[in-house]
């Protein structure tokens, strides 16, 4: 995902692209969504929703509070395009919103992309250690 996405992953990261500078304290913010859960001492910045919620809004491109097909075809477009021909990303978005949107409406909710998620060890897949 490109950077500016990455800074407009919520409505605090939309500053840093309104003064067209990132501040430390903006970069660390965004990067605590990677680090471990430390089960005894939970964070609100890098639990399993905030993770989800994180990942989700890296999908929603238009911050409607939903994911479309084309959002989530665009966004496979920028992390797989150079290798894989369009047609299987259109496969991939296509079979991805028939799994995910369970009530048919065409959009991803948050509560259907945490339901598509729930098998998905996503603490360890949004996670690494910064110093060991």
């Amino acid at each position: 995902m490109n950077g500016v996405h990455l800074a407009s992953c919520d409505i605090h990261e939309m500053k840093v692209l309104e003064r067209r500078k990132v501040y430390f304290k903006d970069f660390v913010k965004v990067l605590s969504h990677f680090r471990p859960i430390n089960k005894n001492k939970p964070h609100p910045w890098n639990s399993r929703e905030a993770k989800l919620r994180f990942a989700f809004t890296m999908y929603d491109l238009n911050k409607s509070g939903t994911i479309t097909k084309d959002e989530f075809q665009d966004i496979l477009e920028m992390m797989i395009g150079a290798n894989v021909p369009k047609e299987q990303v259109n496969s991939i978005a296509d079979r991805t919103m028939r799994e995910a949107d369970r009530d048919g409406d065409g959009y991803i909710t948050f509560q259907e992309f945490c339901n598509a998620m729930e098998k998905t060890d996503i603490e360890q897949k949004m996670s690494f250690r910064f110093l060991t």
